[in-house]
Formats: C-alpha cells, sequence, structure tokens
C-alpha cells in the first residue's frame, strides 16, 4: 500500500534531480575574477563620464582633445585661424574692468574695414573667379599670432575691430575647367593669409599683436 502511494510521486522526483543536476553545473562554472583589470576602467572612463553614483555616456570631446589654452570656438575646430566667438569670452577678458584709458590708447583700431569691400568688388568684376568665395566683415574673438599661438581680441560693445576677410568656399577643388592634366596636377582652390595687427588682451593688458587672418582666395598650382 505503501509503495502505491510513493509511485505518482515519482516522476515529479526525478524532474526535481534533472533540474538540480542543470543547477551544479552552471554554478560549478569557472567564475570571473572580482577584480577588474585597470585597463578595462580606463576603457570604461574613456566611454562614460562617471561621477559620484552616476554614469553617463559620453558623447563629448576627451579632455586630452581640448585646446590647452581654453580658447575654444568652432572656426578653431574647424581648421581656420580665427574664432567669431569664444566660449565665456566677457569672462575670460572681464573688458568690464579695464581702464578706459586703455581703450583710447588704441582708437584708432576700433573701427570696421568700410572702404575695402569696393576694392573686392573691382577686382571680382575685372575677372570672375574660378574659385567661390565669401567676402564680409568679422569681429574675432580670438586668432592666432605669428607664433601659432592663440590670442583674445578686445572686441568690447562699444569697442570693436571690424576685419574684412575673404574665404573661400571650396579650398582644395580643382578650379580650371576643361584641363587635360591629371587630377592630380590640376590648378586647385587655395586660401591665402596675412598678418595683420590688431589689439589683443595679455594678462589684463592691451597691447598691439600681428594675427593671421584669411585674406584672398585664389586658383593655383600646387607644388609637390
Amino acid at each position: 500500500m505503501l509503495k502505491n502511494k510513493m509511485l505518482p510521486k515519482l516522476p515529479l522526483l526525478l524532474t526535481t534531480l534533472a533540474f538540480l543536476v542543470i543547477l551544479h553545473g552552471a554554478v560549478g562554472r569557472p567564475m570571473p575574477k572580482a577584480d577588474t583589470p585597470k585597463d578595462m576602467i580606463n576603457k570604461l572612463q574613456s566611454i562614460f563620464k562617471i561621477d559620484e553614483g552616476l554614469m553617463v555616456y559620453n558623447t563629448g570631446v576627451a579632455r586630452e582633445e581640448l585646446e590647452d589654452d581654453e580658447i575654444v570656438c568652432a572656426e578653431r575646430r574647424a581648421g581656420k585661424s580665427y574664432c567669431k566667438e569664444v566660449e565665456n569670452y566677457m569672462e575670460a577678458t572681464r573688458l568690464d574692468k579695464i581702464d578706459p584709458e586703455q581703450f583710447a590708447k588704441f582708437k584708432e583700431y576700433f573701427i570696421d574695414d568700410l572702404a575695402q569691400p569696393q576694392l573686392v568688388a573691382t577686382r571680382m568684376d575685372f575677372g570672375k573667379s574660378p574659385c567661390n568665395s565669401k567676402t564680409n566683415i568679422i569681429y574675432p574673438e580670438s586668432a592666432e599670432s605669428e607664433d601659432s599661438k592663440w590670442l583674445l581680441i578686445v572686441q568690447h560693445a562699444q569697442h570693436k575691430q571690424g576685419v574684412l576677410v575673404e574665404e573661400c568656399e571650396n579650398v582644395g577643388q580643382p578650379c580650371e575647367e576643361n584641363s587635360t592634366l591629371p587630377l592630380e596636377d590640376m590648378p586647385k582652390c587655395k586660401q591665402n593669409f596675412s598678418y595683420r595687427k590688431l589689439v589683443v588682451l595679455v594678462n589684463g593688458e592691451m597691447k598691439e599683436e600681428m594675427v593671421k587672418l584669411p585674406t584672398t582666395c585664389e586658383c593655383k598650382m600646387c607644388s609637390t
């Protein structure tokens, strides 16, 4: 009688034993080491911004890729020699704290280039350039100096330095139609630069410095 009562429970017992065997096989596998290698931590930190209790995917620029002089702008990142707008420009320059006498000392610089656009228009009418370019007046807040340092240019609400520039729209593109030359030997659009003296701010003091600015765009044979 006792045997008959135990028989129906046998399938359940066998199923339980089979489950325990499978579980033992899984548990018996070697576990990964608790200590994460340092190189793995470094990789994770390059992908994630890690803070106290917070981990967010990092879509920004790595710190080592930022400019060491902290002058950051879209134009500089694009390879240009000037910045139209610099992040935190007013905080960096503190122009509102500058002695008015300093502005008066350099008053001849605080004007816009007005006469030159007519000269550019005359040159363009004389013969159509094969290279597309844009000519306008900019008020750069920073530019590259002769020794490749980036300087903050004085641009105050009442004291602005307007600079006329001409920039190529298709730098490096072939500019001679119906040429029989191989592509690598064809003339290409080239951006020209010149150094111009502007008033910059260094350690809270205004001074004159030569800075690099785009001047003309021309079709030119590339030197090998």
